[in-house]
Protein backbone atom coordinates (compact mmCIF):
# COMPACT_ATOMS: atom_id res chain seq x y z
CA UNK A 1 0.00 0.00 0.00
CA UNK A 2 1.22 3.49 -0.87
CA UNK A 3 -0.07 5.52 2.09
CA UNK A 4 0.30 8.92 0.42
CA UNK A 5 -2.34 8.08 -2.20
CA UNK A 6 -3.81 4.90 -0.65
CA UNK A 7 -2.91 3.03 -3.82
CA UNK A 8 -2.86 -0.75 -3.68
CA UNK A 9 0.49 -2.03 -4.94
CA UNK A 10 1.03 -5.73 -5.54
CA UNK A 11 4.52 -7.25 -5.47
CA UNK A 12 4.78 -10.57 -7.25
CA UNK A 13 7.08 -13.02 -8.96
CA UNK A 14 6.21 -14.74 -12.22
CA UNK A 15 8.02 -17.32 -14.29
CA UNK A 16 9.76 -15.46 -17.08
CA UNK A 17 8.36 -17.97 -19.58
CA UNK A 18 4.81 -17.06 -18.45
CA UNK A 19 5.23 -13.27 -18.41
CA UNK A 20 3.43 -12.72 -21.73
CA UNK A 21 0.47 -14.75 -20.53
CA UNK A 22 -0.03 -11.85 -18.11
CA UNK A 23 0.63 -8.80 -20.30
CA UNK A 24 -0.38 -10.18 -23.70
CA UNK A 25 1.50 -10.01 -27.00
CA UNK A 26 0.00 -6.61 -27.78
CA UNK A 27 1.87 -5.02 -24.85
CA UNK A 28 3.50 -2.31 -26.99
CA UNK A 29 0.38 -1.07 -28.76
CA UNK A 30 0.42 2.50 -27.47
CA UNK A 31 4.07 2.96 -26.50
CA UNK A 32 4.95 5.42 -29.28
CA UNK A 33 7.95 7.12 -27.79
CA UNK A 34 9.84 4.16 -26.41
CA UNK A 35 11.12 2.21 -29.39
CA UNK A 36 13.42 -0.75 -29.07
CA UNK A 37 16.88 0.31 -27.92
CA UNK A 38 19.87 -1.26 -29.62
CA UNK A 39 22.90 -0.02 -27.66
CA UNK A 40 25.36 -2.40 -26.01
CA UNK A 41 23.78 -2.26 -22.57
CA UNK A 42 20.63 -3.92 -23.83
CA UNK A 43 22.59 -6.60 -25.66
CA UNK A 44 24.31 -7.41 -22.37
CA UNK A 45 20.92 -7.46 -20.63
CA UNK A 46 19.63 -9.93 -23.21
CA UNK A 47 22.67 -12.17 -22.79
CA UNK A 48 22.35 -12.04 -18.99
CA UNK A 49 18.66 -12.96 -19.20
CA UNK A 50 19.48 -15.97 -21.35
CA UNK A 51 22.00 -17.03 -18.73
CA UNK A 52 19.49 -16.86 -15.90
CA UNK A 53 20.11 -13.40 -14.43
CA UNK A 54 17.53 -11.85 -12.11
CA UNK A 55 16.87 -8.42 -13.65
CA UNK A 56 15.35 -5.30 -12.03
CA UNK A 57 11.61 -5.46 -11.46
CA UNK A 58 9.03 -4.37 -14.02
CA UNK A 59 6.25 -1.95 -13.06
CA UNK A 60 2.75 -2.56 -14.39
CA UNK A 61 -0.61 -0.81 -13.92
CA UNK A 62 -4.17 -2.08 -14.08
CA UNK A 63 -6.62 -0.10 -16.22
CA UNK A 64 -8.37 2.19 -13.68
CA UNK A 65 -11.88 1.50 -14.95
CA UNK A 66 -11.60 -2.11 -13.74
CA UNK A 67 -9.24 -1.52 -10.81
CA UNK A 68 -12.08 -1.70 -8.27
CA UNK A 69 -12.69 -5.31 -9.28
CA UNK A 70 -9.07 -6.15 -8.46
CA UNK A 71 -9.10 -4.14 -5.22
CA UNK A 72 -12.05 -6.19 -3.92
CA UNK A 73 -10.07 -9.38 -4.50
CA UNK A 74 -6.93 -7.90 -2.92
CA UNK A 75 -8.98 -7.14 0.20
CA UNK A 76 -9.82 -10.86 0.48
CA UNK A 77 -6.08 -11.55 0.75
CA UNK A 78 -6.48 -14.60 -1.50
CA UNK A 79 -3.31 -14.81 -3.59
CA UNK A 80 -4.67 -17.55 -5.84
CA UNK A 81 -7.78 -15.53 -6.70
CA UNK A 82 -5.65 -12.41 -7.29
CA UNK A 83 -3.45 -14.37 -9.72
CA UNK A 84 -6.47 -15.71 -11.58
CA UNK A 85 -7.99 -12.24 -11.85
CA UNK A 86 -4.79 -10.69 -13.21
CA UNK A 87 -4.49 -13.47 -15.78
CA UNK A 88 -8.06 -12.79 -16.95
CA UNK A 89 -7.48 -9.05 -17.60
CA UNK A 90 -4.24 -9.14 -19.57
CA UNK A 91 -5.55 -6.66 -22.18
CA UNK A 92 -6.04 -4.18 -19.34
CA UNK A 93 -2.55 -4.29 -17.85
CA UNK A 94 0.06 -1.78 -19.03
CA UNK A 95 3.82 -1.49 -18.70
CA UNK A 96 4.86 1.67 -16.86
CA UNK A 97 8.52 0.84 -16.43
CA UNK A 98 10.39 -2.01 -18.08
CA UNK A 99 9.50 -1.86 -21.75
CA UNK A 100 13.08 -2.47 -22.97
CA UNK A 101 13.43 -5.45 -20.64
CA UNK A 102 10.13 -6.76 -22.03
CA UNK A 103 11.38 -6.37 -25.61
CA UNK A 104 14.45 -8.46 -24.78
CA UNK A 105 12.40 -11.18 -23.11
CA UNK A 106 10.16 -11.31 -26.19
CA UNK A 107 13.17 -11.57 -28.52
CA UNK A 108 14.55 -14.47 -26.49
CA UNK A 109 11.20 -16.27 -26.45
CA UNK A 110 10.81 -15.76 -30.21
CA UNK A 111 14.27 -17.24 -30.80
CA UNK A 112 13.28 -20.32 -28.74
CA UNK A 113 15.78 -19.69 -25.93
CA UNK A 114 15.12 -22.01 -23.01
CA UNK A 115 15.07 -20.08 -19.75
CA UNK A 116 16.35 -21.67 -16.56
CA UNK A 117 13.90 -23.76 -14.57
CA UNK A 118 12.12 -21.52 -12.06
CA UNK A 119 13.69 -18.33 -13.55
CA UNK A 120 11.43 -15.51 -12.44
CA UNK A 121 10.67 -11.82 -12.89
CA UNK A 122 9.86 -9.38 -10.12
CA UNK A 123 6.69 -7.34 -10.72
CA UNK A 124 5.24 -4.23 -9.09
CA UNK A 125 1.59 -3.80 -10.06
CA UNK A 126 -0.32 -0.56 -9.38
CA UNK A 127 -4.05 -0.98 -8.83
CA UNK A 128 -5.61 2.49 -8.70
CA UNK A 129 -9.24 3.31 -9.60
CA UNK A 130 -9.14 6.93 -8.42
CA UNK A 131 -8.24 9.34 -11.22
CA UNK A 132 -6.81 11.88 -8.75
CA UNK A 133 -4.36 9.40 -7.30
CA UNK A 134 -3.51 7.91 -10.67
CA UNK A 135 -2.64 11.26 -12.24
CA UNK A 136 -0.52 12.12 -9.22
CA UNK A 137 1.28 8.79 -9.20
CA UNK A 138 1.99 8.69 -12.92
CA UNK A 139 3.17 12.28 -13.29
CA UNK A 140 4.61 13.41 -9.96
CA UNK A 141 5.90 10.19 -8.45
CA UNK A 142 7.38 8.94 -11.71
CA UNK A 143 9.27 12.20 -12.19
CA UNK A 144 10.93 11.73 -8.81
CA UNK A 145 11.92 8.12 -9.35
CA UNK A 146 13.79 8.25 -12.63
CA UNK A 147 14.76 10.70 -15.38
CA UNK A 148 11.72 10.88 -17.62
CA UNK A 149 10.58 13.61 -19.98
CA UNK A 150 7.24 15.26 -19.41
CA UNK A 151 6.17 13.94 -22.81
CA UNK A 152 6.98 10.40 -21.67
CA UNK A 153 5.02 10.86 -18.45
CA UNK A 154 1.98 12.16 -20.33
CA UNK A 155 2.22 9.18 -22.66
CA UNK A 156 2.15 6.86 -19.67
CA UNK A 157 -0.90 8.67 -18.34
CA UNK A 158 -2.78 8.34 -21.63
CA UNK A 159 -1.74 4.72 -22.09
CA UNK A 160 -3.25 3.91 -18.71
CA UNK A 161 -6.27 6.21 -19.06
CA UNK A 162 -7.20 5.45 -22.68
CA UNK A 163 -10.13 3.18 -21.81
CA UNK A 164 -11.40 5.71 -19.30
CA UNK A 165 -11.35 8.36 -22.03
CA UNK A 166 -13.07 6.17 -24.62
CA UNK A 167 -15.67 5.09 -22.06
CA UNK A 168 -16.46 8.66 -21.04
CA UNK A 169 -16.31 10.34 -24.46
CA UNK A 170 -18.94 8.75 -26.74
CA UNK A 171 -17.56 7.23 -29.96
CA UNK A 172 -13.98 8.38 -29.34
CA UNK A 173 -11.51 5.93 -30.92
CA UNK A 174 -7.79 6.15 -30.23
CA UNK A 175 -5.63 5.00 -33.13
CA UNK A 176 -2.16 3.56 -32.74
CA UNK A 177 0.81 4.78 -34.74
CA UNK A 178 0.49 2.42 -37.69
CA UNK A 179 -3.23 3.24 -38.03
CA UNK A 180 -2.86 7.02 -38.36
CA UNK A 181 -3.59 7.00 -42.09
CA UNK A 182 -6.77 4.95 -41.76
CA UNK A 183 -8.98 7.73 -40.35
CA UNK A 184 -12.26 7.18 -42.18
CA UNK A 185 -14.72 8.75 -39.77
CA UNK A 186 -14.94 11.45 -37.14
CA UNK A 187 -13.65 11.00 -33.58
CA UNK A 188 -10.70 8.84 -34.61
CA UNK A 189 -7.58 10.45 -33.17
CA UNK A 190 -4.04 9.08 -33.20
CA UNK A 191 -2.79 8.40 -29.68
CA UNK A 192 0.21 10.65 -30.28
CA UNK A 193 -2.08 13.62 -31.13
CA UNK A 194 -3.91 13.36 -27.83
CA UNK A 195 -0.61 13.20 -25.97
CA UNK A 196 0.74 16.35 -27.64
CA UNK A 197 -2.63 18.11 -27.32
CA UNK A 198 -2.57 17.57 -23.55
CA UNK A 199 1.02 18.76 -23.34
CA UNK A 200 0.06 21.86 -25.35
CA UNK A 201 -2.83 22.41 -22.93
CA UNK A 202 -0.54 22.16 -19.88
CA UNK A 203 2.30 24.25 -21.29
CA UNK A 204 -0.02 26.76 -23.02
CA UNK A 205 2.08 26.44 -26.15
CA UNK A 206 1.62 24.51 -29.41
CA UNK A 207 5.38 23.97 -29.64
CA UNK A 208 5.66 20.46 -28.25
CA UNK A 209 9.37 20.15 -29.13
CA UNK A 210 10.81 23.39 -27.82
CA UNK A 211 14.25 24.49 -28.96
CA UNK A 212 15.09 25.97 -25.55
CA UNK A 213 15.81 23.04 -23.25
CA UNK A 214 16.22 25.38 -20.28
CA UNK A 215 12.84 27.09 -20.66
CA UNK A 216 11.17 23.74 -21.32
CA UNK A 217 12.65 22.28 -18.13
CA UNK A 218 11.61 25.28 -16.02
CA UNK A 219 8.06 25.06 -17.37
CA UNK A 220 7.85 21.32 -16.79
CA UNK A 221 9.16 21.69 -13.24
CA UNK A 222 6.49 24.31 -12.53
CA UNK A 223 3.76 21.96 -13.73
CA UNK A 224 5.15 18.94 -11.90
CA UNK A 225 5.38 20.97 -8.67
CA UNK A 226 1.60 21.36 -8.74
CA UNK A 227 -0.56 19.72 -6.10
CA UNK A 228 -2.51 16.52 -6.66
CA UNK A 229 -5.69 18.58 -6.81
CA UNK A 230 -4.24 20.93 -9.44
CA UNK A 231 -2.94 18.13 -11.66
CA UNK A 232 -6.23 16.26 -11.40
CA UNK A 233 -8.23 19.37 -12.20
CA UNK A 234 -6.07 19.99 -15.27
CA UNK A 235 -6.63 16.46 -16.56
CA UNK A 236 -10.39 16.54 -15.97
CA UNK A 237 -10.58 19.98 -17.56
CA UNK A 238 -8.71 18.69 -20.62
CA UNK A 239 -11.04 15.69 -20.85
CA UNK A 240 -14.08 17.98 -20.75
CA UNK A 241 -12.66 20.21 -23.49
CA UNK A 242 -11.74 17.13 -25.51
CA UNK A 243 -15.41 16.07 -25.32
CA UNK A 244 -16.39 19.44 -26.83
CA UNK A 245 -13.62 19.14 -29.41
CA UNK A 246 -15.02 15.77 -30.47
CA UNK A 247 -18.36 17.51 -31.12
CA UNK A 248 -16.58 19.95 -33.41
CA UNK A 249 -14.81 17.13 -35.21
CA UNK A 250 -18.03 15.15 -35.70
CA UNK A 251 -19.90 18.09 -37.21
CA UNK A 252 -17.02 19.25 -39.40
CA UNK A 253 -16.53 15.75 -40.78
CA UNK A 254 -20.24 15.54 -41.64
CA UNK A 255 -20.24 18.88 -43.43
CA UNK A 256 -17.10 18.43 -45.52
CA UNK A 257 -17.17 14.67 -46.12
CA UNK A 258 -19.07 14.78 -49.43
CA UNK A 259 -18.06 18.27 -50.56
CA UNK A 260 -15.50 19.52 -53.08
CA UNK A 261 -13.51 20.52 -49.98
CA UNK A 262 -13.43 16.93 -48.71
CA UNK A 263 -9.77 17.33 -47.80
CA UNK A 264 -10.81 19.48 -44.85
CA UNK A 265 -12.98 16.82 -43.21
CA UNK A 266 -10.05 15.80 -40.99
CA UNK A 267 -8.99 19.37 -40.22
CA UNK A 268 -9.62 19.03 -36.48
CA UNK A 269 -7.43 15.91 -36.41
CA UNK A 270 -4.46 17.77 -37.90
CA UNK A 271 -1.54 17.98 -35.45
CA UNK A 272 -1.01 21.74 -35.88
CA UNK A 273 -4.73 22.42 -35.40
CA UNK A 274 -5.29 20.26 -32.32
CA UNK A 275 -2.11 21.44 -30.59
CA UNK A 276 -2.83 25.11 -31.30
CA UNK A 277 -6.45 24.78 -30.22
CA UNK A 278 -5.60 23.21 -26.87
CA UNK A 279 -2.67 25.56 -26.29
CA UNK A 280 -5.09 28.47 -26.70
CA UNK A 281 -7.50 26.85 -24.25
CA UNK A 282 -4.65 26.31 -21.78
CA UNK A 283 -3.62 29.94 -22.05
CA UNK A 284 -7.09 31.26 -21.20
CA UNK A 285 -8.82 28.49 -19.25
CA UNK A 286 -7.62 29.23 -15.72
CA UNK A 287 -8.63 32.91 -15.87
CA UNK A 288 -11.33 33.05 -18.57
CA UNK A 289 -12.86 29.60 -18.79
CA UNK A 290 -16.35 31.08 -19.22
CA UNK A 291 -15.22 32.87 -22.39
CA UNK A 292 -13.47 29.78 -23.72
CA UNK A 293 -16.50 27.55 -23.20
CA UNK A 294 -18.86 30.15 -24.67
CA UNK A 295 -16.70 30.44 -27.80
CA UNK A 296 -16.51 26.68 -28.33
CA UNK A 297 -20.25 26.25 -27.76
CA UNK A 298 -20.97 28.94 -30.37
CA UNK A 299 -18.70 27.17 -32.82
CA UNK A 300 -20.42 23.84 -32.17
CA UNK A 301 -23.85 25.40 -32.74
CA UNK A 302 -22.63 27.08 -35.93
CA UNK A 303 -21.46 23.73 -37.27
CA UNK A 304 -24.61 21.89 -36.19
CA UNK A 305 -26.81 24.29 -38.18
CA UNK A 306 -24.62 24.19 -41.30
CA UNK A 307 -25.66 22.27 -44.39
CA UNK A 308 -23.64 19.40 -45.77
CA UNK A 309 -21.01 20.52 -48.31
CA UNK A 310 -21.04 24.13 -47.02
CA UNK A 311 -17.60 25.66 -46.43
CA UNK A 312 -18.88 26.74 -43.05
CA UNK A 313 -15.48 27.62 -41.55
CA UNK A 314 -14.12 29.19 -44.76
CA UNK A 315 -11.33 26.63 -44.75
CA UNK A 316 -10.57 27.22 -48.43
CA UNK A 317 -9.78 30.83 -47.51
CA UNK A 318 -7.84 29.66 -44.46
CA UNK A 319 -5.68 27.54 -46.77
CA UNK A 320 -4.84 30.59 -48.89
CA UNK A 321 -4.07 32.69 -45.81
CA UNK A 322 -1.86 29.98 -44.35
CA UNK A 323 0.08 29.63 -47.59
CA UNK A 324 0.73 33.37 -47.62
CA UNK A 325 1.88 33.42 -44.01
CA UNK A 326 3.91 30.20 -44.10
CA UNK A 327 6.55 31.51 -46.47
CA UNK A 328 9.36 28.91 -46.34
CA UNK A 329 11.86 31.69 -47.04
CA UNK A 330 10.90 33.37 -43.77
CA UNK A 331 9.44 30.71 -41.44
CA UNK A 332 9.44 26.99 -40.93
CA UNK A 333 6.07 26.11 -42.49
CA UNK A 334 4.81 24.14 -39.49
CA UNK A 335 5.92 26.83 -37.05
CA UNK A 336 4.23 29.57 -39.08
CA UNK A 337 1.04 27.51 -39.27
CA UNK A 338 1.01 27.12 -35.49
CA UNK A 339 1.63 30.85 -35.01
CA UNK A 340 -1.35 31.62 -37.22
CA UNK A 341 -3.64 29.07 -35.57
CA UNK A 342 -2.62 29.69 -31.96
CA UNK A 343 -3.03 33.45 -32.25
CA UNK A 344 -6.35 33.09 -34.07
CA UNK A 345 -7.83 30.52 -31.66
CA UNK A 346 -6.70 32.61 -28.69
CA UNK A 347 -8.41 35.72 -30.04
CA UNK A 348 -11.53 33.76 -30.99
CA UNK A 349 -11.86 32.37 -27.46
CA UNK A 350 -10.96 35.63 -25.75
CA UNK A 351 -13.78 37.29 -27.71
CA UNK A 352 -16.23 34.51 -26.73
CA UNK A 353 -16.65 33.54 -30.39
CA UNK A 354 -18.10 36.94 -31.35
CA UNK A 355 -15.41 37.35 -34.02
CA UNK A 356 -15.41 34.72 -36.76
CA UNK A 357 -12.45 32.42 -37.21
CA UNK A 358 -11.96 33.89 -40.70
CA UNK A 359 -11.64 37.40 -39.28
CA UNK A 360 -9.23 36.06 -36.63
CA UNK A 361 -7.10 34.40 -39.33
CA UNK A 362 -7.02 37.58 -41.37
CA UNK A 363 -6.06 39.74 -38.37
CA UNK A 364 -3.41 37.29 -37.19
CA UNK A 365 -1.94 36.99 -40.71
CA UNK A 366 -1.61 40.79 -40.90
CA UNK A 367 0.21 40.80 -37.57
CA UNK A 368 2.57 38.04 -38.67
CA UNK A 369 3.36 39.79 -41.95
CA UNK A 370 4.28 42.93 -40.01
CA UNK A 371 6.74 40.90 -37.97
CA UNK A 372 8.61 39.59 -41.02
Amino acid sequence: MDYRTNTNVLYAQILISEYFELIGDNYNKFQLQRKKETHKGYKRLKDDLANGALIPGITLAVEPSIADEVVKIIEKNDNKEISQKLESIKDNIYILDGLQRTHKIKELLDSKVQFKDNQKLLLEIWVEPNISHLVYRLIVLNSGQKPMSMRHQIELLFTTMRKTLTNEIPDLEILVENEEDKRSKALEFPFERLVTAYKSFLTKSPEVDKSSIVSEKLLEDKILDGSEEYLTERFISFKNYLTMYCELDKELFRIYDKSENKGFRNWFADANVINSFFAAIGKLDESRSDRVKAAIKKLIERLKTAENKEDVLNLSQYKNIREEVADPNVYNVGYATRLLLFGSFTEFMRDEGATTLLDCWIEQSINLKKEK
